[in-house]
């Protein structure tokens, strides 16, 4: 015999099982099919110099008419390459560069920068001033690495020239294309004359191309990964012969120094403070060539 009290309780368990029920269907994912395009991939192409390094100015820095300043933040980590095995993480770093630059007239731009990178422990991500060197096993101290010795350059339309050079005029492999709505630049560096030759490096940038086609935008807000191959430092006291370095970073330009976010701000602003501005002293030293 059922009474009404155990059917409106069985009928409600019921409409409960019931809802759940639907509430765990309609939360269940679905195997839904994406839409399919093809990948729009073009390479871009100048046939006039000078626009082509307009638009690497407006990329990598700003095509200002006088003086002016960028500002980027990144990531990067730093990997052991051996040589006959695998190759091993080693550090991240979180760091900046400022660059600062005048045009001298002609896309002529004279360019200087500093860097700052602060590592970071791969397993925890806390700041650290020491790692494990993973190919010796020996527990070594690792400092802040500030770049504050970069020669600058010239950069204009014909290419780089070097401000530690005779003139001598570098063109990088430079390349922009087309990927969907992005517009991205390619871009391959050699090392100063006085650094180690075996230092490369190589980046991509890139954008949304409708703000790269509004030529009113002079600095694009761009964002970068790259890769360098460079030597072992000495704090790392890794044998002779054993390979070299890579890092892999990515970041991205910011307008100022308040955008960094707040525990590396705080650190720079307590630490390092003069870095969070432009080095104009480094315009008078003089350019060992002419223009």
């Amino acid at each position: 015999m059922v009474n009404r009290r155990t059917f409106v309780t069985a009928t409600a368990g019921a409409t409960g099982s019931l809802l759940g029920a639907r509430v765990l269907e309609a939360a269940a994912p679905k195997s839904v099919e994406p839409p399919v395009s093809p990948v729009v991939s073009e390479f871009l192409y100048f046939d006039d110099p000078v626009e082509e390094f307009r638009a690497q100015m407006r990329m990598e820095r700003d095509l200002v008419d006088e003086q002016g300043t960028t500002l980027t933040w990144y990531h990067w980590l730093v990997f052991v390459i051996p040589g006959g095995r695998r190759p091993e993480p080693l550090i991240r770093y979180e760091g900046i560069e400022y660059s600062y630059f005048r045009h001298l007239g002609d896309y002529n731009y004279r360019i200087h920068a500093h860097n700052i990178s602060l590592p970071r422990d791969l397993h925890t991500n806390e700041f650290t001033d020491s790692v494990t060197n993973p190919i010796t096993g020996e527990r070594v101290e690792v400092p802040v690495t500030p770049l504050l010795t970069d020669p600058g350059t010239i950069g204009s339309p014909i290419g780089f020239r070097n401000l530690a050079g005779d003139g001598f005029v570098q063109s990088p492999y430079r390349k922009f294309r087309i990927e969907n709505d992005l517009i991205k630049m390619d871009l391959v560096r050699s090392a100063p004359p006085d650094w180690p030759a075996t230092h490369i490096e190589n980046s991509c940038n890139w954008v949304e191309f409708d703000l790269f086609a509004n030529e009113t935008i002079t600095s694009l807000p761009a964002h970068f990964c790259g890769h360098y191959a460079f030597e072992h430092p000495a704090w790392l006291k890794m044998p002779e012969g054993m390979g070299h370095l890579a890092g892999f970073w990515d970041g991205k330009k910011i307008n100022s120094p308040s955008e960094l976010p707040r525990e590396f701000l705080d650190r720079m602003e307590r630490e390092y403070p003069e870095l969070l501005e432009p080095r104009w002293g480094e315009f008078e030293r003089p350019i060992p060539f002419d223009l």
